[in-house]
């Protein structure tokens, strides 16, 4: 290994983690122990989602249609006018 600026620059930062890797310490309070648990979001997703689709199924009722539907209509009698007769003014639209 050459003895270049970026060799002797990684060499020291090597040295300095390990020395503030021995300064530090850790109290027995925050040391976690390892344990090897199963996820369960592999078995709980699947589950609540067929539960929501089942609850879903089994509560949907269908509404009753109303009698009394009245569907307003509004009649216009435009058809058959040319755009000369209708009194518009429509050379203000071809300014914009």
């Amino acid at each position: 290994m050459s003895n270049t600026f970026e060799s002797q620059l990684s060499a020291s930062a090597r040295r300095l983690r390990k020395q503030s890797e021995k300064d530090i310490s850790t109290p027995a309070t925050m040391v976690v122990p390892q344990k090897h648990t199963r996820y369960w979001g592999w078995i709980a997703t699947p589950a609540a989602a067929v539960a929501g689709l089942l609850i879903g199924l089994f509560i949907h009722r269908p509404t009753e249609p109303q009698d009394n539907i009245t569907v307003p209509v509004v009649a216009t009698d435009n058809s058959g006018h040319s755009i000369v007769d209708d009194g518009t003014d429509y050379s203000l639209l071809i300014s914009l």
